[in-house]
C-alpha cells in the first residue's frame, strides 16, 4: 500500500495530473474548432477521425513527457536527476483554475453550437465545386441505386448526387476515349437533344447514334472531358454539369485538327431512379478560322 501511495504521490509531484486535464480540455477544445472549421472547408470526413487518433497517441506522449521531464528555472531536466525533496515550480492553483476552466467554457460553448445551429438545407446551399470522388463499376446499360431526394434532403445526400454525376460523367468520357458507340449513347435518356457545334440539332435516338458513330469512325480520335461545376436542383430529379474537352482528330483531309472547349449537360433522374443526359451541347475555345479572301475577277 505505502508503494501505491508513494507512487501516486509521485505522480502529483511531477504534475502529471494537471498536465493529463490540461490536456484533456485543450484536446476537447481543438476536436470542437476542427468540427466547425473542417466541414467549411469541405475536408473529407475522414480528417476529423484522424485529428481526434493524433490528439490520443499525443495524449500518451505528453503524460509520459510529464513523467521523465520538468520544467525548471534552468531548463528541461529529466526528473530522475532531481531530489526528490526539490519543489518544482508550477502555476498556482488559481491561475490553472482559471485557464483550465477558460479553455472548458470556450470548447463548451463551440459544442454548443454545433448542436443548437440549424441544419443547412440543399435548396438553400450552392453545390460544392470539388468533392471526394467514389469508385463505381458499372456496364453499358448504367446500372445505378435509386437515390431519394426532395426539397428538404440534407447537404450529404446532395453531394452524394453530385458524386454519382461526376462518375457518371468520368466514365461516359471513357466510353467515348474507347469508341464504344453503344456504351456511348447509353448514357442519353430516351428524350435526349444533342446540340453539336456546326450542325443540326439531334432530336432522337438515331440521331444522336449518328452523330456519335460519324465522330467515333474518325481514324485517329482522342477525346477526353471533365467535369469542373455540378449544380443538383431544388427537387433533386434535375441537375446541369459543365466543364471542359479536349479532343484530336483528323479531318477529311488526313490533316491533325487539336480542339478543346466547353460543354453543358442537362441531367435527369429516370422513374427508376437512375441519372442519364437529357440534353447536352459542346463549342470550341478556338477561333474561327478568316476566310479566305476573294479573287479579284
Amino acid at each position: 500500500m505505502s508503494d501505491k501511495r508513494s507512487f501516486f504521490v509521485e505522480l502529483k509531484r511531477r504534475n502529471v495530473y494537471r498536465v493529463a486535464l490540461t490536456y484533456a480540455v485543450v484536446a476537447w477544445l481543438l476536436i470542437e474548432i476542427a468540427s466547425v472549421l473542417l466541414p467549411a472547408l469541405e475536408a473529407p470526413e475522414w480528417m476529423i477521425t484522424a485529428f481526434v487518433v493524433l490528439l490520443a497517441l499525443g495524449f500518451a506522449l505528453a503524460l509520459s513527457i510529464s513523467w521523465s521531464f520538468e520544467m525548471t528555472p534552468e531548463g528541461l531536466k529529466r526528473t530522475e536527476d532531481l531530489s526528490p525533496d526539490q519543489v518544482i515550480p508550477y502555476w498556482s492553483r488559481r491561475k490553472f483554475a482559471r485557464f483550465i476552466i477558460g479553455v472548458a467554457v470556450i470548447a463548451f460553448g463551440l459544442s454548443a453550437y454545433q448542436l443548437l445551429r440549424p441544419k443547412p438545407t440543399a435548396g438553400l446551399s450552392p453545390a460544392s465545386e470539388e468533392l471526394r470522388r467514389g469508385k463505381q463499376t458499372e456496364s453499358a446499360s448504367i446500372p445505378q441505386q435509386p437515390i431519394t431526394a426532395s426539397q428538404s434532403e440534407s447537404v450529404s445526400d446532395v453531394q452524394r448526387v453530385e458524386r454519382i454525376l461526376r462518375d457518371l460523367d468520368a466514365q461516359w468520357s471513357n466510353a467515348a476515349a474507347a469508341k464504344n458507340l453503344e456504351q456511348t449513347i447509353a448514357y442519353y435518356s430516351d428524350d435526349a437533344v444533342v446540340l453539336p457545334p456546326n450542325s443540326q440539332s439531334a432530336t432522337t435516338k438515331q440521331a444522336i447514334r449518328n452523330v456519335w458513330k460519324e465522330l467515333l469512325a474518325t481514324t485517329v480520335l482522342v477525346i477526353t472531358w471533365k467535369p469542373t461545376r455540378v449544380e443538383v436542383g431544388k427537387s433533386g430529379d434535375m441537375a446541369w454539369m459543365s466543364g471542359t474537352y479536349e479532343l484530336t482528330m483528323n479531318d477529311a483531309t488526313g490533316r491533325p485538327i487539336n480542339d478543346r472547349g466547353k460543354y453543358l449537360e442537362v441531367w435527369k433522374k429516370q422513374p427508376d431512379g437512375k441519372w442519364k443526359c437529357g440534353a447536352d451541347m459542346w463549342n470550341s475555345d478556338l477561333a474561327v478560322a478568316a476566310p479566305a479572301p476573294a479573287e479579284k475577277k
